[in-house]
């Protein structure tokens, strides 16, 4: 094996490299990185301190095995660069990634002394109950304690909301059902998209609601077609808002039916986001989205939705 195989990210940067003995490190995929996934990291600190290892970091995928194994793409909560950053500011050291396909017919035990000791300096790991990994899955959190000791791995129980498991999966079905509410408590954090504002129809311009438009990832989550109370960051700056997620059924046309476009109204800003990056965090579905009589219509819904996400941010504080 070669150290292309993967890469070793770190908050400076990429290396080639890591001191021997010298770290614990995390497993999972880490879709979303929820609130099951900081347990984990929490937990693989811990054992740190207790072991001594200078260094926190984790293991993963660029994307699901369930990619490779289904021969389909799993649609994503967050992009491979934003899980890495969020994982990097939850404090590790590093995350080393790799491709599922270069690693499923290595064996587990190949794994753990080929990759995890020799090139990640690992003395101690840390994954789910369920957490398997090697060829045909046949690694557990038992492998991982006869390979480097059972003082030195933690199997980390499951987590429930609401009497369900915490997972990836039961978060990206909460946001394609429209349970905003459910799947933040899963991840710990507003759903969000961060995309580049872009030009659309400015009908709201005309109408006296302008708008910013952005356009999901191809390989994102589908979020169920809604108008929503969000919260805008710009420039630094968090301000409420209500966005509609869809392909806006009234005003459509062929050419862009298909486009899962979020076009979101900021109370109170004026100015040019053409361009810019921003994040829309959402927070609740006030409706579904439908097709209007007219163009008149609209406008008088969209003055509706407007009063509806100030209620809501006026009795749930962002």
């Amino acid at each position: 094996m070669t150290l292309s195989n993967f890469r070793i990210i770190t908050r400076d940067g990429q290396v080639d490299s890591l001191p021997s003995r010298d770290s614990v490190v995390a497993l999972g995929t880490f879709d979303g990185v929820h609130v099951a996934h900081r347990a984990l990291l929490e937990s693989a600190r811990e054992l740190a301190e207790r072991v001594g290892a200078r260094l926190v970091g984790a293991w993963c995928f660029s994307m699901p095995p369930a990619s490779f194994i289904l021969k389909t793409k799993v649609p994503m909560l967050t992009s491979l660069e934003e899980k890495v950053d969020m994982m990097l500011s939850l404090g590790l050291d590093f995350v080393a990634v790799g491709d599922f396909e270069d690693f499923c017919s290595m064996s587990a035990e190949s794994f753990i002394g080929d990759v995890l000791v020799d090139k990640l300096g690992c003395v101690g790991a840390v994954c789910g109950y369920n957490h398997r990994f090697g060829h045909k899955g046949l690694g557990d959190p038992t492998t991982l304690a006869a390979a480097l000791g059972e003082q030195n791995v933690v199997a980390v129980p499951e987590i429930k909301y609401n009497g369900v498991t915490v997972s990836s999966s039961a978060i990206r079905a909460y946001i394609e059902d429209g349970r905003i509410s459910e799947a933040n408590a899963m991840l710990g954090r507003p759903f969000s998209l961060t995309a580049e504002v872009i030009r659309g129809k400015r009908l709201g311009h005309k109408w006296g609601f302008p708008t910013a438009n952005q356009l999901f990832p191809a390989n994102s989550v589908k979020l169920k077609n809604g108008i929503y109370a969000t919260v805008c960051t710009v420039d630094g700056k968090r301000m409420a808002s209500v966005s509609n997620v869809g392909i806006r059924p009234t005003i459509s046309d062929e050419a862009d039916s298909h486009a899962v476009n979020c076009e979101t109204y900021i109370h109170g800003f004026s100015g040019d986001l053409y361009g810019k990056l921003m994040t829309v965090e959402f927070y609740e579905l006030l409706r579904e989205e439908k097709k209007f009589d007219s163009l008149d219509a609209l406008k008088e819904q969209i003055g509706k939705d407007i009063d509806a996400s100030i209620g809501y941010f006026s009795q749930n504080s962002f």
